[in-house]
């Protein structure tokens, strides 16, 4: 068949119909693909906000199980002094307690001024700073025991945490007298009281 013999006025409209279902199809597959990805844009938003809700809902649980589990703890040692203020006054008083009922021939105390602390070893204490006060004491005693005591009036009744770093002691003569108005031993030791404070410097209270 030649191309003179094709009757172009049946084909055209047949042609045209081709087209536009080209088109048409084209149209339709290049908008699926855009409905597609912005479909998975917002699969992938809403995802991302119910992981980011997910995982502030999970941290509130959690941190209101460690407030629950770490608060009475927090607030003994708040109580106990070691968490706050320094309680050097009480340290004072309780010296001074301790001098009147055991009897102590001589005691005197020595506390310098509170300082940033950083132990040996690693502590994370968040928005906590860890302070001491070295005290210094000199004591006249009539024989050892008499230091273990003033230990144990110390942890019983002193607010706050304290280790005891150094003791020298000495004997004053050649050989120990019984007698509660003689001292026999020169002792002096070094104690550090540990507090815990807020590291901006604001006054914690509970």
């Amino acid at each position: 068949m030649k191309r003179n013999d094709i009757d172009w006025s049946i084909l055209r409209g047949a042609i045209i119909i081709f087209i536009f279902s080209l088109l048409l199809s084209g149209g339709l597959l290049a908008g699926s693909f855009y409905f597609k990805e912005n479909m998975h844009k917002e699969y992938m938003k809403n995802n991302a906000m119910f992981k980011s809700i997910s995982n502030r809902y999970f941290a509130v649980d959690e941190e209101e199980k460690q407030i629950k589990e770490y608060y009475p703890l927090f607030v003994e040692l708040y109580n106990k002094g070691v968490i706050g203020r320094e309680q050097r006054l009480n340290w004072i008083e309780v010296l001074r307690e301790a001098d009147e009922e055991l009897g102590i021939l001589g005691l005197n105390y020595d506390i310098r001024s509170q300082e940033a602390y950083r132990p040996g070893f690693q502590v994370d204490l968040g928005t906590y700073q860890l302070f001491r006060s070295i005290m210094n004491l000199n004591m006249q005693l009539l024989h050892e025991e008499d230091l273990f005591r003033l230990f144990e009036l110390l942890d019983k009744r002193a607010l706050g945490a304290y280790n005891v770093s150094s003791c020298n002691i000495t004997v004053k003569g050649k050989k120990i007298i019984d007698d509660p108005g003689v001292a026999n031993l020169n002792v002096e030791c070094e104690l550090i009281w540990h507090t815990i404070k807020l590291n901006n410097g604001k006054e914690l209270v509970i």
